[in-house]
Parts: structure tokens; sequence; C-alpha cells
């Protein structure tokens, strides 16, 4: 099969509709309205840092000795088998010549 291109075989078509334009808009303001910032800081500082629900759940699963699953850590050992010095060049650098 053979192309042949000619690009003056191919018509100018132009733009088919005429592009109208856009009245310029004023430019908007540059200042921000932080009346609700106050309230929502001092609703921030009153947010424990810690979450009671979240510190039982770790000493749950940390006391439990199924956790974690067999299934993971073969995973696991199956993503470490796959490339076993990844970790360990990427640490140390390139190897020394």
């Amino acid at each position: 099969m053979e192309i042949d291109f000619n690009a003056g075989r191919i018509p100018d078509m132009g733009s088919s509709q005429p592009v109208a334009r856009r009245n310029a808009s004023p430019p908007a303001t540059d200042t921000v309205s932080l009346s609700t910032s106050g309230s929502l800081n001092s609703q921030m500082s009153q947010m424990s840092t810690v979450r009671p629900e979240e510190v039982a759940r770790a000493k749950s699963l940390v006391s439990d000795t199924q956790y974690p699953p067999d299934y993971v850590l073969k995973r696991i050992a199956v993503l470490l088998a796959i490339n076993p010095n990844s970790s360990s060049s990427e640490q140390s650098g390139p190897p020394a010549s």
C-alpha cells in the first residue's frame, strides 16, 4: 500500500464559527475573609491528639500471637525474594569499582 500525501490537496477550512470577544472582567480582589479561622483554631486546640480507641486496638494487636496473619508474612517474604538486594543497594549506594 502506498500513501501519497500532498498538503496542497487539503482545502483550508478556516474557522467555521466566528469567535466572539469576551468582555474583560474586572480583576479579582486579593482579600480573604478570615473571620471563621478563630473558631476553627479554638476547636482544633480542644481536640485530643491521642485516640483512646486506636490505642486499645493497637494493644490488642500487639498482644495477639496470630498477628500479623501467616498470609501477610508470606506475601512480604515473596516481595523480599523478588529483589532481595534492592533495599541494601539503595542504602549503600553504587558498588565500588
